[in-house]
C-alpha cells in the first residue's frame, strides 16, 4: 500500500492563497517568486525581504495549514531539493541585521548543545583503539577537505610536534595518490563529516587495498567512509550537509582531536615532553635570527 503524499508548502499556498490577508499574501507572493532564497531566513528577515512583518509569517504559516514556521521552511525545502534525502537539507536561519549580542547568544548556545551531544556517540573502546593504532603505526597519513581538512590539519600538527611521523596535505589528488602508496605499517585517518566525499572516500578505498589500517572521523550515521572503517570515531549528526559553514560539526571534531592527543600524550609523556621542548627551541631561534 503507498504511503500518503505530504502535502509540499508550494502546493498549500496556491491551494490557500485567497484565503490569505494582505500581508500574509505579500510572505506568499515573495516565497513563490523566491522559494530557494527562502530557506535561508529566519521569521524576521522572511518579514524584512517581504515586506510584511513577523507576526504575519506565523500567521502566514498557520492559515496555509503548515502550522510552525520550522514545519513550513521543512516542507518548502522538500519541494526545492525534491530528490535530496532529508540530511542534505538547508539548515539555516540567517538575517541581515541580526545583533552583535544575538549572534554572540546563538553561536554560543549552539556549540554548547553540539558538546553535550558529543559523549554519548564517542565509544571510548574506538578511542583506546586509534590511539594504540597510531602510537604503532610508522607513519599517521592524514586526510580531510574543507573544514574537515583543517581539522585533519590541526590533528597533524600535533602529531609532529610531540615527534609522531605523520603526513596531510590539502591537495586532494596527491591524498589520493599518497593513499595508494600506503603501507601495512602506516595508519590511514580520514576526517570526513559527512562520509560520503568522493575523494575521501576513494582514499579510504586504497587504504583498504593498502591493508593500512583506517580510523575514520564522520558524524554519527550510516555513511560510505564510516562503511570502510576498522575504527571508526564519530561525532553528532548536528548539522544538515547544506549549511552556513560547518559550525558545531568543526568544534566536535576538533574535541576528538584534542581527546585522541591528550591520550597519546598521557601514553608517551617522557618523549613528548622532549619533543615539544625541541620544537619550541627550533621555532623561537628561527624566529630569534
Amino acid at each position: 500500500m503507498d504511503e500518503p503524499s505530504i502535502e509540499g508548502a508550494l502546493a498549500a499556498i496556491e491551494a490557500r492563497s485567497s484565503s490569505l490577508s494582505e500581508a500574509e499574501g505579500r510572505v506568499a507572493e515573495y516565497v513563490l517568486r523566491e522559494p530557494k532564497k527562502t530557506l535561508y531566513f529566519n521569521v524576521a528577515e522572511l518579514a524584512r525581504q517581504s515586506g510584511s512583518s513577523q507576526a504575519a509569517v506565523v500567521r502566514f504559516c498557520k492559515r496555509i495549514g503548515l502550522g510552525s514556521f520550522a514545519n513550513f521552511k521543512l516542507r518548502l525545502a522538500r519541494d526545492v531539493f525534491r530528490d535530496s534525502e532529508e540530511r542534505f537539507l538547508p539548515d539555516l536561519d540567517l538575517e541581515s541585521d541580526a545583533s552583535v549580542e544575538s549572534v554572540i547568544k546563538n553561536v554560543v548556545g549552539m556549540t554548547e548543545r553540539g558538546l553535550s551531544h558529543l559523549a554519548p556517540v564517542l565509544d571510548p573502546a574506538s578511542v583506546e583503539s586509534a590511539c594504540e593504532r597510531i602510537l604503532g603505526a610508522s607513519a599517521t597519513a592524514l586526510f580531510g577537505v574543507g573544514a574537515s581538512g583543517v581539522v585533519a590539519y590541526d590533528f597533524f600538527q600535533k602529531l609532529i610536534r610531540i615527534g609522531l611521523p605523520a603526513t596531510f596535505t590539502f591537495d586532494t589528488d596527491l591524498a589520493v595518490t599518497q593513499a595508494s602508496s600506503l603501507r601495512p605499517t602506516d595508519v590511514a585517518f580520514i576526517v570526513s563529516y559527512s562520509g560520503e566525499n568522493a575523494s575521501m572516500a576513494e582514499a579510504a578505498r586504497q587504504a583498504r587495498s593498502r591493508a593500512s589500517p583506517l580510523i575514520t572521523l564522520t558524524m554519527d550515521g550510516p555513511s560510505t567512509i564510516r562503511s570502510l572503517s576498522d575504527i571508526p570515531l564519530l561525532v553528532p549528526a548536528s548539522e544538515h550537509i547544506y549549511r552556513q559553514g560547518a559550525v558545531t560539526s568543526r568544534i566536535n571534531q576538533l574535541t576528538v582531536i584534542d581527546i585522541l592527543y591528550s591520550i597519546i600524550l598521557s601514553r608517551r609523556l617522557d618523549s613528548s615532553i622532549a619533543a615539544i621542548e625541541r620544537s619550541m627551541q627550533a621555532t623561537h631561534r628561527r624566529k630569534g635570527q
